[in-house]
């Protein structure tokens, strides 16, 4: 009867949505909570921080290195290590030194155990009209106590050492102007001046000495991998019509490349002519890049090119020790002015796009190289996306399943104060944000702590050793990679497997069809399901499910499973099912006392679905368009659904209610017969206050 109810209710408010504008406001639709990320209690069931004790001081075990295709440390060999941070930008990279250990203590406790430090070199430089190579002693004096409370809660640290530094005109005369980001990082490729700038700020900044721990940053093994330009894309992008003075620079490489290599000038049209030369030039600058950064004493692994799906930048990639890429599903398309509102966000999670045509999920996972360490050091579900709940259940098990090495949600927080307090936030802010905040610990508990298994099954994309092989109209990789990362482990190769496994060469549709073929034939690795016409896909260990004619993917592993639904209806994991009543519904269960979820006597359930400002306007009920943030106090959506859990022998679980500090706000009505436990996750919640979170003890 609830049901029939529920749907009766949706049916009425879809036919008599108003048109005009749509402001969330507290009621029967949306309800209050109180969200404040410094206010986690310890020792509660939201209190991850002891998962980081092993490592307290970060550093104990030496530097990080590559082994294969994954990390370990010096003195761990053998011990392959996985990273789950949080991006800090701007401000909150140089807190005032009363803020710096309650910042640090709240990131652990949320179960990070590396922060990205990012668009902080801005910051930290002199603005006295000197150089901007030099360091302003007061700012890095606060990045150096920051990283001293890291380093001590066992949190490793990673960087760009270019992001948004602003250069002047007057440092870089010979250089297009204005020097912004782009032109710099074009530059830092181009001209000698501009190379010298990005490596005199990279010694200045690398070899200060940190006066809280006695080392320097090139010194010390809290600092795990580092990328050297952020989101540098120069190769994929070079258009001569497009980037002004430094368009005919590369122009005119390419003409006396050309005449080394004998090609003659009416041949020099051909685009694929232009990938050889950008293969040649990118091989050089990081052999040189690589060696100068080695020369001022840096020993972590290094990368560069974190963004872009485009084939020709996977050749490219491989020059680097580790491969990183960047991730958004949501991302506000800016129609206003510096991040305003007015801004679009299409209302499409990830289950939807993956189902279409021009699938934008290959760009999560398709960039990994075969025998390098694979990271992600940018990943985000976006705010004011419904579908943001499902972003740790489906990122956190695919990397898991994947094998990935490391994953970074962007962002804790972007600039001022109101990070350390109870405040809105913006499109990307966790402190603003309970559902991404909790969708971050399902990646945690799926991908840090390794509840899903890796597969042992791969499937590899040849690529050309050659980049004159790629189609140079190649804008991104094959639809193909999409459904293989559901299914096996997923990587590009210059070179056919020698071990069997399963491949296709890029560009070739024979190759691409025969490999289908083959998935389709039989069972992958003896459970997995392959079936692209159907839009069903098991994984080789059948943990993971997407049924793409229900939209539901599921996770069933020993000790944490999840179901996320676009839609209402029921699922079903292994211990857990569900009949979900509100669509974008993310449920997941999790073992945490070292049992098995059906034989744990200490589970931590979520119920996610949206939240939002009060309020927050959007130009009508699909909120596809926001007009305005709001203001506290946070709103969670209504949604509600049937829970039941098959557990093993035992006493009868008690379900309690959990506010965002990890106490409990009461016991949950429900019922046990025969190893089955009943409630319904509402969060219309207790005591006037909705609940996102639930502890159940036996």
């Amino acid at each position: 009867m609830k049901h029939w109810l529920w749907s009766i209710i949706a049916l009425f408010s879809l036919l008599t949505a108003a048109a005009g504008p749509y402001v969330v406001r507290e009621g029967d639709d949306w309800r209050k909570i109180r969200f404040d990320v410094t206010k986690i209690r310890e020792g509660s069931i939201l209190d991850f921080g002891k998962a980081l004790n092993h490592h307290r001081p970060a550093g104990k075990y030496g530097f990080l290195k590559v082994v294969g295709d994954h990390f370990e440390f010096e003195k761990l060999p053998g011990v392959k290590q996985r990273f789950f941070g949080v991006n800090l930008s701007e401000i909150s990279n140089i807190p005032p030194k009363e803020d710096a250990a309650l910042l640090a203590e709240s990131i652990a406790r949320a179960g990070y155990n590396s922060v990205r430090l990012h668009h902080y070199d801005n910051l930290i430089v002199r603005k006295d009209g000197g150089s901007t190579t030099e360091l302003d002693p007061e700012k890095i004096d606060r990045m150096d106590y920051l990283i001293k409370q890291f380093k001590d809660r066992g949190i490793y640290v990673t960087l760009d050492l270019y992001c948004s530094r602003i250069v002047s005109d007057r440092e870089l005369p010979e250089v297009f102007h204005p020097v912004g980001h782009w032109n710099y990082k074009n530059a830092v490729y181009l001209v000698d001046s501009a190379r010298e700038n990005f490596l005199a700020f990279a010694k200045n900044f690398m070899t200060h000495k940190n006066p809280y721990t006695g080392l320097t940053y090139a010194e010390d093994p809290v600092f795990c991998f580092i990328s050297t330009l952020n989101e540098n894309r120069v190769l994929a992008d070079w258009n001569p019509k497009n980037h002004g003075a430094r368009g005919w620079q590369w122009e005119g490489l390419f003409v006396e490349w050309c005449k080394k290599a004998g090609i003659p000038k009416e041949k020099q049209s051909d685009l694929r002519f232009r990938q050889r030369f950008l293969q040649d030039f990118q091989k050089k600058h990081s052999a040189k890049m690589r060696a100068a950064l080695r020369a001022i004493g840096i020993r972590t692994p290094l990368t560069d090119q974190n963004n872009g799906p485009e084939p020709l930048l996977n050749l490219t990639r491989l020059n680097n020790d580790y491969i990183d890429m960047h991730y958004y599903i949501g991302h506000p398309e800016i129609t206003g002015d510096n991040w305003r509102p007015p801004v679009k966000c299409r209302q499409a999670g990830w289950v939807e796009l993956f189902q279409e045509e021009d699938a934008y999920s290959n760009k999560l996972g398709g960039s990994r190289i075969c025998g390098r360490p694979y990271t992600l050091t940018e990943l985000k579900w976006c705010k004011p996306l419904k579908a943001r709940g499902e972003g740790g259940a489906i990122s956190g098990s695919l990397a898991g399943f994947q094998d990935w090495d490391a994953l970074y949600t962007f962002q804790w927080a972007w600039g001022g104060k109101d990070y350390m307090k109870e405040s809105w936030g913006g499109y990307f802010d966790l402190y603003g944000d309970p559902i991404s905040y909790l969708s971050d610990r399902m990646i945690h508990l799926l991908f840090l702590r390794g509840d899903v298994a890796a597969s042992k099954v791969s499937a590899t994309l040849v690529m050309p050793k050659d980049a004159a092989g790629i189609d140079p109209e190649a804008k991104a990789l094959p639809r193909l990679c999409n459904a293989l990362m559901l299914v096996a482990k997923l990587g590009n190769s210059t070179r056919v497997p020698a071990d069997g496994s399963y491949y296709w060469h890029l560009g070739s549709k024979p190759s691409e069809q025969k490999l289908v073929r083959q998935l389709e034939g039989a069972p992958v690795g003896g459970k997995g399901v392959f079936d692209p016409r159907n839009c069903h896909f098991i994984s080789s260990t059948g943990e993971l499910e997407l049924i793409g004619k229900e939209n539901l993917f599921r996770v069933a592993a020993p000790r944490s499973e999840a179901l996320v639904f676009v839609g209402t209806g029921a699922g079903k994991a292994d211990v857990l099912s569900v009949e979900n009543r509100t669509p974008y519904s993310t449920f997941f269960a999790s073992s945490m006392d070292g049992n098995e979820l059906r034989n744990s006597r200490k589970i931590l359930f979520f119920h996610l679905n949206n939240a939002a400002h009060t309020g927050m306007t959007f130009g009508d009920e699909s909120m596809e368009l926001l007009n305005s943030y709001g203001n506290i106090p946070h709103l969670v959506r209504r949604a509600a659904g049937e829970v039941a859990l098959h557990l093993g022998a035992g006493g009868a679980p008690k379900v309690y209610a959990v506010n965002l500090k990890g106490e409990r706000l009461g016991e949950v009505a429900s019922t046990f017969a025969d190893g089955l436990l009943k409630f319904t996750a509402d969060t219309a919640g207790l005591n006037g206050e909705a609940v996102l979170v639930y502890e159940i003890i036996r």
